[in-house]
């Protein structure tokens, strides 16, 4: 029994993909298979492959013992031709090459059509989740499930089957770029029934939901998504490098027994992680414009001390455009699918929501508040000498728009204010929160951004954790986790039942972001809340 990695390459890639194939691999011979489902086999193999020694042959040498030479990145693939289509199937170290030419939507459009007995592994992404890629397993288990923002990147299960079915492959499936089975006999007749049962199956309607992303194609959107991406290149936090990506339905830790080659140009260094800081450790020593050179620099990825892939940065990180709804992966612009959407609208659907008119905020308020302040602070000493709009100015800074906000709660409407308390927990300094009143605490921020806006969902996470974990000192009884979000924003949103429609924000990460938060805070046995108002100016 063998297991088969299936590739089918995207039609557009075709020529590119057998122009590789001549570049890297030897062409030994070819099978044909004539009947109805005529299909023609052609195997390409690295041939003469350098022996190298191993990372730990030191240890050996320790002991006296012989060292180890093994050959380096032995592969071979088959290239399967049938009718207008090609399909591929890879040995050893093969996947790295054929991976970059692969139609992504095969194997997870065989996935929803199929029937599962048993789910064994997913493989799910995140985005703008701080568990932005997760592996789960699973005993007696058959449910597909997933939560709202996640996206597969890989299933493994056991498939129910037919007789016929179970004569080529055993029940057991891995379906990520590729689909992986274990045939029960080796030979290409086997995998000429296994494709024509592949084929067959893509003709069937979908079975269940399972979301991943869907390509984008249409050049202007593309063109689009560069610009903006090279402008986010600035900001640290909005490019990530993943721990793990899966090639074809394999697991690739990046920083798992590896080691990394940067170039850019004529210039090399040689790095064990693959991070942020290694990539401007690397600018600052070469003198590179991390701004400029970033998405071009060049990452070897070395096994054993030889070269397994090579790829641009650009295809080794993860980025999400929040505005047009679209995620950077693997170097390939994707948009979040129906059942994605759909998922994370009932999720955030489930969250109360509250707007109190009186609540509201505006530059006419925060002005008022700071004619107050001057009346009530002109005479101190830090202000002689200073003009009455020198002094405005100064208060301002200080009053700005979210302590001001704060302060008239605490003033007009019996909130308990905390806003700018903070205590050191193990070293780090936290903030409680910003408002507490019936039993409920507050993170409150105004913004017109999920960037902005995002901040409060994340403070109040760090705070609610800090207290269910008794770290912070007489701390007020709490039952309900709010997060208040003032909207710059013209227009209000429209209402359900009374309370506002926070599904109707145009800010997909902040969407994200609250939908973690409300499933953390139950996990933690509270109840989540947001309250929303708005400011004018």
């Amino acid at each position: 029994m063998s297991k088969v990695n299936i590739y089918r390459i995207d039609e557009e890639k075709h020529r590119d993909f057998e122009r590789k194939l001549e570049e890297n691999l030897s062409q030994i011979g070819t099978v044909s298979v004539l009947d109805k489902n005529a299909m023609e086999f052609v195997l390409y193999k690295k041939t003469n492959g350098e022996k190298k020694g191993i990372t730990w042959n030191w240890i050996l040498e320790e002991f006296s013992v012989d060292t180890i030479q093994v050959e380096t990145q032995p592969r071979a693939i088959v290239k399967i031709l049938f009718n207008e289509e090609i399909y591929a199937i890879t040995f050893g170290h093969s996947y790295f090459l054929v991976d970059k030419f692969c139609d992504r939507d095969f194997a997870f459009s065989f996935a929803r059509k199929s029937k599962y007995k048993e789910i064994k592994t997913t493989a799910l992404t995140s985005p703008n989740s701080q568990r932005n890629k997760t592996i789960n397993t699973y005993i007696d288990y058959n449910q597909l499930e997933f939560d709202s923002g996640e996206s597969f990147t890989k299933l493994k299960a056991k498939l129910k089957q037919n007789r016929e079915v179970k004569k080529i492959c055993s029940e057991l499936v891995e379906i990520g770029n590729s689909l992986k089975f274990d045939l029960k006999e080796n030979s290409l007749k086997n995998i000429h029934e296994l494709i024509t049962y592949i084929v067959n199956v893509l003709k069937q309607k979908d079975i269940c939901k399972i979301p991943v992303f869907s390509k984008v194609k249409e050049e202007a959107l593309l063109k689009k998504l560069n610009k903006e991406l090279k402008k986010s290149v600035e900001n640290k936090k909005a490019i990530s490098i993943s721990e793990i990506d899966i090639i074809g339905v394999t697991e690739i830790f990046n920083n798992n027994d590896s080691s990394f080659r940067l170039w850019h140009g004529q210039k090399r260094k040689e790095v064990s992680e693959l991070s942020y800081a290694q990539l401007e450790a690397f600018a600052n020593e070469k003198e590179l414009n991390l701004t400029e050179d970033l998405l071009d620099i060049k990452v070897q990825s070395l096994f054993n001390g030889a070269s397994v892939r090579t790829d641009r940065i650009r295809n080794l990180i993860d980025y999400v455009n929040d505005d047009l709804r679209c995620i950077l992966t693997k170097g390939e612009w994707y948009y979040f699918n129906d059942d994605y959407l759909d998922y994370l609208k009932d999720s955030i659907g489930e969250i109360d929501s509250i707007y109190c008119q009186e609540f509201d905020f505006n530059d006419t308020i925060h002005n008022d508040f700071i004619q107050e302040r001057y009346l009530d602070e002109k005479d101190l000493d830090i202000y002689k000498e200073l003009s009455e709009t020198e002094i405005k100015a100064k208060l301002k800074r200080k009053y700005y728009a979210e302590r001001t906000f704060n302060l008239l709660r605490e003033h007009k409407n019996n909130f308990i204010l905390h806003d700018r308390q903070t205590e050191s927990v193990n070293g780090a300094v936290i903030e409680l929160m910003d408002l507490y009143k019936d039993e409920t605490m507050f993170a409150v921020k105004i913004g017109n951004s999920s960037s902005s806006l995002c901040y409060a969902v994340d403070q109040s996470l760090t705070s609610l954790k800090m207290y269910k974990h008794n770290k912070f000192k007489e701390m007020p009884e709490v039952k309900r986790i709010g997060v208040w979000l003032i909207l710059e924003r013209k227009t209000k949103l429209p209402n359900i039942d009374g309370k506002p429609d926070i599904n109707k924000l145009d800010m997909l990460m902040l969407k994200n972001k609250l939908d973690i938060w409300k499933k953390e805070v139950r996990v933690l046995g509270y109840e989540p809340v947001v309250y929303i108002n708005y400011r004018k100016n």
